[in-house]
Parts: C-alpha cells; structure tokens; sequence
C-alpha cells in the first residue's frame, strides 16, 4: 500500500483535530476530511467562545461525571489526566488559568485561537486538511467514497464526525450513517446538554437567574414510582418557556432518555440550598414578629427574587399578597417545603440542534475503550462526541474529545508496520 495515507480522520472538530496532531507529531501520515469550509467551527464557540478546554478533577472524579459506568472511561482518563491534556496545549504555545470552579482556560486566547493553534501545528507537523468533503461511504479496506465519488484509501480510518448539534458547523450526525453502513450498532441522537421545558407555564419569570441551586432529576412510569435517578448543583435561568443554567443542563440527557423510554421526568429543586428548612423556618417566624405588616414575598426576597417568591407562594396555597401577620403555621410550612422543594414536571428538551451535546452515537459495546478501536473492524477507530456517552458541564467533554482522539493516534502508531514489514 505505498503512498497510501496511514491516517485518514473524518471530521475535523475538536477530537479530529487532536487524533490529528497527535498521529502526525508520531510520524503517522495523516489527512483530516472536514465537510465544511474550516475545522473546528463548533469548537471556536466552547464555553462562551473563550474555550474551557478541560478541568483539574481526578480521573476517578472526571469519570463520575459521565453518564457510563465509570469503569469504562476510567482507563482513558487515567492514560491522559488533565495535566496531560494541558502540556498537549502548553507545547502549541497555549498557556492556561484554572478557574475556582476548576475549569481551565486559555490565559491568553479564546476557543478560535485554541482551534488556530491546533491547525498550525497540524501543519508544521506534516499532516493534511481537506475540506469540503462529505463522506458518502465507508468500506474495510479502508476506502472512503466521497459524495462526489472520489475516492481515498487509507491503512486506519478514525470517525469524528461529532454530533448533530449545531448542524452549522458541520455536526449533522454523519458519524450514525457512516456506522451503521458497517452494520455497527448506534443509538439515535437526542439533546443531552440542554434546557428543559416544564409543563407549567413559567413565562412571566424569564430572565431570572439563581447562582445555586440544588436539584435532582426523579424519573418513573407513575407518579408513586418516581426514583431519584441524577443530582446536580449549579445556577439556574429562567428562559421563557424552558429551565436553564448548568444545574438544569447537567440533568438534560437523563430526561431525555427517560421520555424516550415513555418515562415520567420531574425536577425536585431547592432554591435555597445554603439553608436547611429548619433555618428558613425559624427566618419565617422571626420575621412573622418583627415585619409583621411586611408582604410574605418581600421576606421571601432574602433567598428569592420577589416574582419567584409570588410563584411559589402560587404552588403554596399563600396568596401573594398575604402580610406576614396573617401567615398561618401551615401555610409558613408549605412555604417551606417549596423553597426547600418544588417539583417542576418535565415536557421536553430543547431541539437537538441548539443542545451543547448530544447523546446517543456508537453503542460502547462496539469500541474498546482503551484503544478506541471498533472491536470487529481492525484500523477503525471513534473519538470524541460521536460515540453514546456525555459528560456534565465544566470541560469534560472537550477533555474526553482530546483524550480519545489522541488515544486512537496512540494506537494506530502502535500498529504501524515496522521498519522493513509491508502491510496490506
């Protein structure tokens, strides 16, 4: 097979371009296929556009925070720990800050010069971009047919089509066609970091925002079968007709899956984790004797904004033009019970192409997840967002796109004939 590619990698986001760069700096001859113009248009717009890249948890702690068993990831993240991951950028001249969350960032630079930085040391490398592909087929053998019917032959094949959010810059799903014309097992994309939309109308409280909260999702076919199946903590946004912010977003894709199963979904969030309900109790009724002829939801102003204050004394049975004065025992209990819990029934997900991720891709049982090789196709390998996992918010998912990618580098180099040996 002389001159033929030893690499060719479909799709030119963020683990393309990772596998990319790794199977070059190795020696490998590498050609990435991008259908769009560019590489890396989704992956300019992470984190706000300012590109957090990874983040200093654990591999344990890292593998907990992926909707798989983590003994599946365990491996991989073990292999490349985030330190990792920051001298892979560091030797491209990207320097990084942690922030107290633990996310890390560019110091000097956004997502777009984290992409940049990736291409130019693509290039200096030795490995090849060729854009505006759009990849028909796939066959054993390797040979890729375009939609043009060009053809391109290579040793190892490495899928990184990502997945069908933001179908503008580029993520249209192809990675669950292309698989499944190997007669590989998928499961169908949905949205798995996304807002919710809750069957109550909420509306009148768009554009509030809390910085914590603490929520868990409860799924089940009846209303008295209801588990608590995920827990998260973060901010919460009030948008329009969905629920929004990190806490919601971390729980998306366990919704998803639960609706798709017929499953019932409802959000059990406490506005007001920093106190427990005896505290808040004992706030009431102090404040039912020193702002007596204070409005309920003006107190309630301390942990909430006063039109969330007015909804849940709604979900209570207060009304909200009740004075502290004539606040029963109960109705202070029920207000209680709401700041602490209010159950938000769940009617859908935002449409998959506006998710930040999408699950469902590759089954896992199809891939070891050690080599991100298919197990039953020799030279064919998946990385990043195209394979049926996810992870929360914070950087996870880019560090499993980097880890992943250069994994599959990793282990096609390590298939590589030796000096003197012929393949195919």
């Amino acid at each position: 097979m002389a001159g033929v590619t030893d690499l060719i990698i479909v799709g030119g986001g963020a683990a393309g371009l990772a596998c990319a760069v790794a199977g070059a700096r190795q020696g490998l001859k590498v050609t990435v296929l991008e259908r769009t113009e560019r590489c890396g248009h989704k992956l300019a717009l992470t984190g706000g556009r300012k590109g957090n890249f990874t983040h200093v948890a654990t591999p344990r702690e890292m593998a907990g925070r992926f909707d798989c068993e983590p003994g599946l990831v365990m491996p991989l993240l073990r292999r490349f720990p985030f330190q990792r991951i920051v001298r892979f950028f560091d030797d491209m001249g990207i320097d990084s800050r942690v922030d107290a969350e633990g996310c890390v960032w560019p110091a000097r630079t956004n997502a777009a010069g984290i992409r940049d930085a990736l291409l130019e040391e693509l290039g200096r490398s030795g490995g090849a971009v060729r854009t505006r592909v759009r990849i028909a087929e796939v066959r054993p053998g390797w040979t890729i047919t375009t939609d043009r019917r060009d053809e391109v032959r290579a040793r190892n094949v490495c899928i990184a089509t990502g997945g069908a959010s933001y179908p503008q810059t580029g993520s249209t799903g192809d990675g669950i066609r292309i698989a499944a014309g190997l007669g590989l097992a998928t499961t169908p994309w949905f949205a798995a970091l996304a807002s919710l939309k809750t069957r109550d109308d909420l509306g009148e409280l768009a554009g509030i925002s809390l910085p914590l909260v603490h929520m868990g999702l409860l799924t089940g076919r009846d209303p008295g079968d209801m588990q608590l199946r995920r827990e998260a903590t973060g901010h919460f946004i009030f948008a329009h007709e969905y629920a929004s912010g990190s806490s919601v977003l971390n729980l998306c894709g366990f919704a998803a899956r639960a609706l798709t199963l017929g499953e019932k979904a409802v959000l059990r969030v406490d506005w007001v984790p920093q106190s427990n309900a005896q505290q808040l109790a004992a706030a009431i009724g102090k404040a039912r004797e020193k702002q007596n002829r204070a409005k309920v939801t003006t107190v309630m102003a301390a942990w909430v904004s006063c039109r969330l204050a007015a909804r849940l004394c709604g979900f209570a049975g207060v009304p909200e033009d009740r004075l502290m004065a004539g606040l029963s025992r109960g109705e202070a209990e029920a207000i209680v019970r709401k700041l602490k819990a209010t159950d938000l029934a769940i009617a859908g997900i935002e449409p998959i192409e506006r998710a930040t991720v999408t699950g469902g891709g590759v089954g896992l049982d199809e891939v070891d997840m050690t080599t991100m090789a298919a197990k039953r196709f020799p030279g064919l390998y998946f990385a990043g967002e195209v394979l049926d996992l996810w992870a929360e918010t914070g950087g996870y998912n880019l560090h499993f796109a980097w880890a992943s990618g250069m994994r599959a580098a990793e282990s096609v180099a390590g298939r590589r004939p030796q000096s003197g040996q012929t393949s195919g």
